[in-house]
């Protein structure tokens, strides 16, 4: 292993950027190369054990990360290489104090003994409480039966594609607290039981969270307190742009007494028109606005106030067309080529030299990605979109960078990529994979 050739072969009095920190920070990549993959599944997967594997995979590499973050010879090698003062360039030296900062901030100052030991315990607690907490939910999804004429206001496109139900369910229509139905209710259902209902729903599935969160509070008080921080946001603020609690506290205090106003003021308009719509359905308005009104109330009025109908809008950007519109203003902007790999091709390419399928899902596409001729004309990697919902997929916008990298002219290529996330309010989450 990298770590522990660099302690067999190196003195701090010879540690220097080269012999100590490259093979350190080369060893970190490699890791990398594998780990985001293997972590990915837990996301994904419609196999239980391929995701409880996932899960345990991410476990593992966790521990080891603690345990080689927290080592003391490394510490003193790298403590050794910051105190030569070599002159290095930037990115290196940028490098050097931030690698130097982790060990410090990982209890490597800490006095060898009790606390040292507590610290090691609650950095190992916490990361499997979060592995735990993302795959609880993951997996967490509450399933809803309602009658159609409890639905109404829901677009056809979304409707036409609910289950139907049989038995006790007849003449019933399946929602899930899965993002994308939730985004459908909670914005255009007439309904507001049923907006309540799914309200609730989608903030309580996952309620086994809750004890998870409240330890994951305590240790990481408990884990700043011993490095010698008054609290939790002390110590992640150290190395932001705020740096400590107090700047934040005064920036959000001052933006609140510069929204209230206008916020109260919008509040009264749509109190006005959810009384309005209420009257015009025979309805009585109590006087409460709850919050599973404001989206479907804050797209009411831009209906009625500026003629913005969404769902008419969205009748012009199918998926399809919108994915290929989309990467075609990348492929201007950024000067890329994206190229779908299909039919027998993707069949192809979906299969390693051992077996092992490279794609997890038949309904996920996948680009492969170039310079234009004009910027090179090279490789850069691949883009694999999965935008539709399932069950045990993570359900929420997001992107993964499977396999990263570290090259500065790949970089306004990644950030375009993960641009992409935005387009797809509607669907699902666009997952990213850059392989190099």
């Amino acid at each position: 292993m990298a770590h522990d050739d660099v302690v067999k072969t190196v003195l701090p009095q010879e540690a220097t950027f080269a012999n100590v920190m490259l093979p350190l920070v080369k060893s970190e990549h490699a890791l990398k190369l594998e780990s985001h993959i293997l972590q990915f599944y837990q996301h994904v997967s419609m196999d239980k054990e391929i995701r409880d594997a996932s899960a345990e995979a991410e476990k593992l590499i966790n521990e080891y990360e603690i345990e080689t973050a927290m080592r003391e010879d490394l510490y003193h090698l790298v403590d050794a290489v910051a105190s030569r003062n070599e002159k290095l360039d930037t990115e290196s030296t940028l490098l050097l104090g931030k690698k130097h900062r982790e060990y410090v901030r990982n209890g490597l100052k800490l006095p060898i003994g009790a606390k040292r030991d507590r610290f090691r315990e609650i950095q190992q607690s916490l990361g499997q409480l979060s592995i735990q907490f993302r795959k609880n939910l993951n997996e967490a999804r509450v399933e809803m039966w309602f009658p159609p004429q409890q639905l109404e206001g829901i677009p056809e496109d979304v409707l036409s594609g609910l289950e139907k139900g049989t038995g006790d369910n007849e003449g019933k229509l399946l929602m899930t607290s899965d993002f994308p139905h939730f985004l459908a209710a909670i914005k255009y259902v007439e309904n507001s039981e049923t907006r309540k209902r799914f309200q609730l729903a989608y903030e309580n599935k996952c309620v086994n969270n809750l004890p998870i969160l409240k330890e994951i509070v305590m240790l990481r008080d408990e884990a700043a307190r011993l490095l010698g921080y008054p609290d939790h946001a002390t110590f992640r603020l150290e190395e932001k742009m705020a740096e400590k609690p107090e700047i934040v506290n005064i920036f959000l205090a001052d933006l609140r007494s510069r929204l209230i106003a206008g916020g109260r003021k919008d509040l009264e308009a749509l109190k006005v028109l959810k009384k309005s719509e209420m009257e015009s359905r025979g309805e009585t308005f109590d006087g409460h606005y709850f919050v599973w009104d404001n989206q479907f109330y804050g797209q009411l009025l831009l209906e009625r106030e500026y003629c913005v109908d969404q769902k008419k809008i969205a009748e012009y950007f199918s998926l399809e067309n919108t994915i290929k519109g989309m990467l075609k203003i990348f492929e201007n902007l950024f000067g890329l080529v994206f190229v779908e790999i299909a039919g027998d091709e993707r069949s192809k390419f979906a299969k390693s030299g051992n077996g092992t399928s490279l794609v997890w899902h038949e309904d996920v596409q996948l680009f492969c990605v170039w310079d234009s001729e004009d910027e090179g004309g090279g490789f850069l990697g691949y883009l694999y979109l999965d935008l539709y919902s399932r069950k045990n997929k993570y359900s929420n916008a997001s992107n993964w960078n499977l396999q990263p990298v570290s090259i500065r002219r790949f970089s306004r290529t990644i950030v375009m990529l993960i641009s992409i996330r935005a387009l797809f309010a509607r669907t699902e989450p666009a997952i990213i994979h850059l392989q190099c």
